[in-house]
């Protein structure tokens, strides 16, 4: 198997693990039932399940205006373990529901906001690629500083597209304006700081690619770190990554999260 055949097996498998949860939540289930099941995942990928559940968890209550409570329960008993993938996940239910969070966000964590707008990216370039991605239009509630997240989002979605190909992923980016590319590889640094099944010298092709984007590549790695970390899920992979594009260890990667911060103001105060 070679190189790409591992990130596209890992790729799948996430796929996987996001349409299992789907078809299990198609019951009504009692939410310690639910979490039993997303906890009998392995480690390597049970926060997807989580970023799945929280997407199912929170779209009806959308659509019926209830206010997500069943979502913040659910939140709370998870948050600490899962909250990368759970704000992702409730981006997702925003996007399919066609509704803009920001009557929501005040009622949230602080640094939720980003990670909505990544996940409303990652819909968006997977299920409407057609005017995301070849048109690179922007839907009209992105405004401003939104535009982080959503431009995050959808860089981990031009990371799947490309199957981890570093020459095919460089011509999608450029297909943007210039003015999008930094978030957009710090999105391809979190999708392929997750997802790994990549070799070093992979990795440093990538690193090359991404000249003078780098240092967001390397913040998008570190961001795949901290969730790892967070989720007990560190793999081979993500230590790898963080050394050869980090130029740390993710022991020194996760003790210097504090100078993330800033990705996760209410405000999305994002500074690149």
């Amino acid at each position: 198997m070679n190189l790409h055949d591992t990130v596209a097996g890992n790729m799948e498998y996430v796929q996987k693990v996001f349409v299992g949860v789907q078809v299990y939540m198609q019951q009504r289930h009692r939410l310690e039932e639910l979490i039993a099941f997303l906890d009998a995942e392995p480690p390597v990928f049970r926060s997807i399940a989580y970023e799945a559940a929280s997407m199912e968890m929170a779209l009806p209550e959308l659509l019926s205006d209830k206010a997500l409570y069943n979502w913040k329960e659910f939140y709370k008993r998870s948050e600490k373990v899962h909250k990368f993938h759970m704000d992702i996940g409730l981006g997702w239910a925003f996007a399919k529901a066609e509704m803009s969070p920001k009557l929501y966000l005040r009622f949230l964590h602080p640094h939720v906001p980003l990670m909505i707008y990544d996940g409303i990216g990652y819909y968006n370039g997977l299920f409407r690629g057609r005017n995301t991605v070849k048109t690179q239009l922007i839907p009209g509630e992105i405004t401003g500083k939104e535009l982080h997240g959503f431009d995050q989002g959808l860089g981990r979605r031009l990371w799947y597209i490309s199957k981890g190909e570093a020459n095919m992923l460089v011509q999608l980016i450029q297909l943007f304006n210039l003015s999008r590319h930094a978030d957009l590889w710090r999105g391809v640094g979190i999708a392929c700081g997750y997802v790994g099944g990549f070799k070093r010298e992979h990795l440093e092709q990538l690193m090359m690619f991404s000249n003078e984007f780098s240092n967001q590549l390397s913040t998008g790695i570190k961001l795949a770190a901290i969730s790892r970390s967070a989720s007990d899920s560190v793999s081979c992979d993500i230590e790898l990554a963080c050394n050869i594009i980090c130029g740390k260890s993710l022991n020194d990667v996760v003790c210097d999260a504090g100078e993330l911060k800033k990705y996760f103001t209410p405000e999305l105060e994002i500074i690149i």
